[in-house]
C-alpha cells in the first residue's frame, strides 16, 4: 500500500484542510487529492464524504484511520528496530502498562532486572486502558500489564498480583493512621479521585458506600503517581497500590490498609508462554518477588 497516500490521508484527517495537509506532507493541493483518490481505489471504498467541496471522514474512513495510524507507526519504528538488531539487543523486553503500574511496580523491578541483564535495557511504555485492551499478538510488546478483570482477549494470561489498596493521608489531615484504618474515620476529608480508571475507582466507591462514608473530592487525575504526590503536598488523601505507597515520603504522610478492605489485582499478559530462563521469564520472576516483598499474593511463577 502506498505509504505516501496513507500520510496524505492522515494529514487531511488531522488538518481538516487539503491545503494544510499538502503543506505538511510536501504536496500541492491537487497532489493530495490524487493520493487520496489512488488510496480509495486501492482500498475499494470512499474514505471521505464530499459535500460542496468539503471532505468529511466517512464511516468506513473512520474505521480505516486507526489501522492506517498503526501501520505508519510501525513503519516509523523500523529504523530503530534495525539499529536495535544491529547492536545485538534484539532480545530486549518491551513492556506496556497503565499509569499505576508504570509509576509504582515497574521501577523497582527494572532496577533489579538491569543488575542481572545490564546489556539489555528494557523499554517501558505507558498506555491507556483502551489502548492496552486493543493490543494483540502482532503488537511489539512482550509483556502487557493492566488492572483486572480487564484483559486483551488476543493475549495469553501469565498470572496476576492481588493486593489491598492502601490509604495514603497527609499528616496534617490525619496525624496518625491505624494499621487497619476504618473508613468511617475519614468521612468528610478531601480526597483525590482516580475516576477515569473505572475499575480502580469503582472498588473505592463501593467500599466507601459499604462503610456509609462520604468523602469530599477536591481533584481528579488519570495518574496514580500524581495523586500520590498531591498527598505528599497535603492536598488530600488517596487510595494507591502498595508499590506506589512504598515510594511515598513518610515524613509528610501516613499509609494504612483501609477497612473494609479494597481488593485489587493486576493481570500480566504476553503473546505466548516463554521458556524458563528467557528474558520474559526472568522479568516476570522479579515482578513476583517484588510483589511478595510488599505482602501481595501472586501466581505469576507458580
Amino acid at each position: 500500500m502506498n505509504v505516501r497516500g496513507l500520510k496524505a490521508f492522515l494529514a487531511v484527517v488531522e488538518c481538516e484542510s487539503v491545503t494544510e495537509a499538502g503543506n505538511r506532507v510536501g504536496l500541492t493541493q491537487s497532489g493530495v487529492s490524487r493520493q487520496i483518490a489512488a488510496l480509495e481505489d486501492e482500498v475499494g471504498f470512499a474514505l471521505f464524504d464530499r459535500h460542496r467541496g468539503r471532505l468529511r471522514l466517512s464511516r468506513k474512513g473512520q474505521a480505516f484511520m486507526r489501522h492506517a495510524r498503526n501501520a505508519l507507526e510501525t513503519l516509523e519504528q523500523l529504523p530503530q528496530a534495525a539499529r536495535t538488531i544491529a547492536t545485538g539487543a534484539a532480545d530486549r523486553l518491551e513492556i506496556a502498562a497503565t499509569s499505576a503500574v508504570v509509576h509504582g511496580l515497574l521501577p523497582r523491578v527494572v532496577a533489579n532486572y538491569i543488575q542481572l541483564r545490564p546489556g539489555l535495557p528494557p523499554s517501558i511504555v505507558m498506555r491507556s486502558l483502551n489502548q492496552i485492551i486493543e493490543l494483540g499478538p502482532t503488537d511489539r510488546f512482550d509483556l502487557v500489564i493492566l488492572p483486572s478483570p480487564l484483559r486483551p482477549t488476543a493475549l495469553t494470561l501469565l498470572g496476576t498480583i492481588s493486593f489491598d489498596l492502601q490509604l495514603a493521608a497527609p499528616h496534617h489531615l490525619v496525624p496518625e493512621l491505624c494499621a487497619d484504618q476504618p473508613l468511617e474515620d475519614v468521612a468528610g476529608l478531601p480526597f483525590i479521585s482516580l475516576d477515569p480508571f473505572e475499575t480502580y475507582q469503582e472498588s473505592v466507591e463501593q467500599a466507601l458506600a459499604a462503610a456509609r462514608t462520604q468523602v469530599r473530592y477536591v481533584c481528579e487525575t488519570t495518574s496514580v503517581i500524581a495523586a500520590a504526590r498531591m498527598v505528599e503536598l497535603g492536598i488530600g488523601c488517596a487510595f494507591v497500590d502498595p508499590f506506589v505507597a512504598a515510594s511515598l515520603d513518610r515524613s509528610s504522610c501516613s499509609i494504612s490498609t483501609a477497612v473494609p478492605r479494597i481488593p485489587h489485582r493486576y493481570g500480566f499478559f504476553s503473546r505466548g508462554l516463554s521458556p524458563p530462563g528467557s528474558e520474559l521469564s526472568i522479568f516476570v520472576s522479579l515482578i513476583a518477588a517484588a510483589a511478595r516483598a510488599l505482602g501481595c499474593t501472586t501466581d505469576l511463577d507458580a
